[in-house]
């Protein structure tokens, strides 16, 4: 890597949508409360801040932008956003910067159709001149605050992944963030091409061929520019490989599937002792803590407090809990609040224990224990603590 950038060994976790609402993230700030790791936002619409007046909502702002992270952990939160428009981005970022977020990223890499229908993601590649002048909004609108601007996008666009076409719409981008020497551009490369037609938004995050060395490419090419890379990054090897081409790794579908993933990532990478890792139990106990609280202060319906309890656990343990759970959550009696939103009779807390302990009965009767077991324990999976196996 180029000596031109103050290069910091970081890892973040992805955008996903329907995953990393406010309410993940905390779970993934319990189970890491290193302050190693970025984490990112699902992406929000510029539209809902310049049009739809979103900040000006709070119990629906707090269903997209993780408020209480902003009080402590501001500088680790990464908004995303999508726009299609200069002034849209523009009114995005200085809405979002008054709220204190510190980092706004734009999309320019989400291959849906309906992101294509509103001119933004993937689709802004196509138009480097577009895409740089909304980044050039973005730094305006950020200019005077501590709000940090990215972009985010992929190597490709259908048949051309060509080093030529990823370096037009780099260098487009890099100028813009660059007009302050103090903030070096800083750019998410997901290492896949994106088809814009014949593939689902699942299909194309496994789909299109991985190619990690054309990212390793633009890194060569543009030393003034950060670069993160980001795809098919599953293991503490992989981690540890890419951080050394690269300056920043973002993973996605591994932290989806085993958020605790990242307490191995605090011990193999960032050196955290392992008896600073924090148990599983005690980041349930503090998760229903803060599941309370967001209901209580925001009316966050039950269904999208439980949605992150799920990836704590894993085999039967996640099947037993999302069926009690859920049939739990159906039960409860709720009564809409003055601003529509549930109010629940039992609070979060009494339904996610009771939902344990019946899953735990389940199991005994299943299997035709009498007495408790240690294998009968259907609580969250513990942390890996090994040190992992060295690539070959």
């Amino acid at each position: 890597m180029a000596a031109a950038v103050a290069r910091q060994l970081r890892t973040s976790v992805a955008p996903m949508v329907d995953v990393t609402d406010p309410c993940f993230l905390r779970l993934l700030r319990l189970i890491s409360p290193f302050g190693n790791h970025q984490l990112w936002t699902e992406m929000v619409h510029a539209n809902a801040f310049s049009r739809g007046q979103l900040h000006q909502n709070p119990a629906k702002l707090a269903q997209h932008i993780p408020l209480r992270e902003l009080q402590d952990f501001a500088p680790h939160v990464v908004v995303q956003i999508g726009a299609s428009a200069p002034d849209d981005a523009h009114a995005a970022v200085g809405r979002l910067a008054e709220l204190g977020v510190r980092h706004v990223n734009l999309n320019c890499g989400c291959p849906s159709r309906n992101v294509q229908m509103g001119s933004f993601g993937a689709v802004l590649m196509k138009s480097p001149g577009l895409a740089a002048e909304i980044i050039g909004a973005m730094r305006d609108a950020a200019r005077g605050s501590t709000c940090e601007v990215s972009v985010k996008c992929r190597i490709g666009i259908d048949d051309d992944e060509s080093s030529g076409f990823l370096r037009r719409f780099i260098a487009a981008v890099a100028d813009q963030q660059c007009s302050d020497a103090a903030r070096p551009a800083r750019i998410v490369l997901h290492a896949r091409r994106a088809w814009l037609s014949g593939l689902s938004p699942k299909q194309n995050r496994k789909v299109p061929e991985l190619n990690h060395q054309r990212v390793h490419e633009m890194v060569r090419e543009f030393p003034h520019v950060s670069f993160v890379v980001n795809g098919g990054i599953d293991s503490v090897d992989a981690v540890r490989y890419h951080l050394a081409r690269a300056d920043g790794v973002m993973l996605g579908r591994k932290i989806r599937e085993d958020p605790w993933f990242l307490a191995q990532l605090d011990q193999h990478v960032y050196g955290a002792p392992q008896h600073q890792i924090p148990s599983a139990a005690g980041v349930l106990a503090q998760y229903i803590q803060f599941a309370d609280q967001m209901h209580s202060q925001y009316g966050t319906r039950y269904t999208i407090l439980a949605r992150p309890l799920y990836a704590l656990f894993s085999g039967r343990r996640a099947r037993a809990m999302r069926t009690h759970l859920g049939a739990a959550i159906s039960r409860a009696t709720a009564v809409p609040g003055a601003d529509g939103s549930p109010t629940y009779a039992v609070p979060f807390g009494i339904l996610v224990q009771d939902a344990l302990r019946s899953a735990e009965l389940e199991f005994r009767m299943r299997v035709g224990m009498l007495e408790p077991d240690a294998g009968a324990d259907i609580g969250p999976r513990e942390p890996e603590t090994k040190q992992p196996a060295v690539a070959c």
